[in-house]
């Protein structure tokens, strides 16, 4: 019964990936009412839910080793569950669905294997969420 459950449960990842020129990656709302997307940190594969209460991306410090991130500058985060000691590596590559913004920081010392997908990487792109639906495009400049 658990595994049926627990199987349930996790979340939708979404694989999306950018029409060839549309510019845009459409994310379909997962069971838990969250949006996740499949990206990358620096070229190594990242699961990510898109957070718009994050004010920078957020991993882990196992996928910040499995990525090859280097130490970065101590820091400390403020998350729903209290405050978290980190550290902040600046001047990434980011990947969210086929949209790449490079020069980002990365905020590390969060817990679990989804990465947190924040506002240094949202406000470099239009966020539209209609219809169970969170559409992200890239600006024109």
């Amino acid at each position: 019964m658990y595994l049926y459950f627990d199987a349930r449960q996790k979340p939708t990842i979404a694989v999306a990936s950018m029409e060839l020129g549309s510019g845009e990656v459409v994310i379909p709302r997962s069971r838990d009412g969250h949006y996740y997307v499949r990206g990358a940190i620096n070229g190594y594969p990242v699961d990510f839910m898109v957070d718009t209460g994050a004010g920078t991306i957020s991993i882990s410090h196992e996928i910040a080793r499995n990525a090859r991130l280097p130490r970065g500058i101590p820091a400390n985060f403020v998350t729903a569950n209290g405050t978290v000691m980190g550290e902040i590596v600046a001047g990434q590559t980011i990947e969210a669905g086929g949209i790449v913004v490079e020069g980002l920081s990365v905020g590390i010392g969060i817990h679990g294997d989804i990465a947190l997908l924040g506002q240094n990487f949202l406000r470099r792109v239009e966020v539209v969420q209609s219809n169970d639906k969170m559409v992200l495009r890239v600006k024109v400049k």
